[in-house]
């Protein structure tokens, strides 16, 4: 009888699911994609393939990148999800982070033809309480959006400015804005996003949850769409949160900028074509 109410279905709960072995399996399943994609363009680079072929290899890389920006999605919910506590925040240098972004811009002009500036008011350190990891997936999931949303010529801008109580750093895009501004605009948008699996937002939202970060989604004032964040001051945080002092090494903030290089290269790779705002 013991045995029997032991084997009794449970309600399964996230903690249940076997992340670390699932995310295992779709990582492994994509590195011999990637590896076999690798190789076979190198080998039809030297057997001069014709152009049918070696676009069907494009194709499967572009559709591995694209899954496993979605694997990376689905564990990085489930990981909140699992999570009891809310992050340790640390004092974070928001301008530095917004910078290192920016200086991504010619990369992002070459292969999309999509130009990308930074106006910060004149300020020069703009220090929040922050995850690093956690505000770095925000911005670049905002980033991506933007430039996702924008056609061959488009314009993303990313603005930031300080009240008396908080910043607000802004990502305006003159793009297919939201969709639910009419069929047309839903159309534009659908073509724009397509083979997405729509967990940016969610996780982007859930970012400033774990951070007490503010973000709405929102019509531009002339086109496009722009999302707003909203940071409290330092000194507005609650008295209980633990924040600790600390400083990065020169090799430390240099190694954070190559991984931030590399997750921005790596997001491009599952960008669409660009094309003319009127093809669409």
């Amino acid at each position: 009888m013991e045995q029997m109410l032991q084997n009794e279905p449970t309600e399964l709960s996230v903690q249940a699911v076997p992340q670390k072995a699932v995310e295992q399996a779709c990582f492994h399943a994509l590195t011999l994609i990637s590896r076999n994609c690798e190789y076979l363009d190198q080998h039809l680079a030297r057997t001069g393939a014709d152009q049918e072929s070696r676009q069907a290899v494009t194709d499967i890389s572009a559709a591995s990148a694209q899954l496993d920006r979605t694997v990376n999605e689905v564990m990085t919910l489930l990981e909140y999800l699992r999570a009891e506590e809310l992050p340790r925040l640390y004092p974070m240098d928001l301008c530095d982070l917004l910078q290192q972004i920016a200086a991504q811009a010619d990369m992002i002009q070459e292969q999309l033809k999509v130009e990308l500036t930074l106006d910060y008011g004149g300020w020069t350190t703009c220090h929040v309480l922050a995850e690093r990891s956690d505000a770095e997936l925000l911005l670049l999931h905002l980033l991506s959006n933007a430039l996702r949303a924008c056609s061959e010529g488009g314009k993303v801008q990313i603005v930031l400015r300080r009240s008396e109580s908080f910043w607000q750093l802004t990502l305006l895009d003159n793009g297919c804005g939201l969709p639910d501004s009419g069929e047309d605009a839903w159309l534009r948008n659908r073509q724009c996003f397509l083979g997405g699996a729509r967990l940016g937002l969610l996780l982007c939202r859930e970012c400033c949850r774990r951070m007490g970060w503010g973000l709405r989604v929102e019509k531009a004032p002339e086109c496009g769409t722009q999302a707003v964040v909203t940071i409290p001051l330092s000194s507005d945080r609650s008295v209980g949160q633990t924040v600790e002092l600390h400083a990065d090494s020169g090799f430390t903030q240099m190694q954070k900028r190559y991984q931030l290089r590399t997750m921005l290269v790596k997001e491009l790779r599952t960008m669409p074509e660009r094309g003319d705002p009127d093809d669409l």
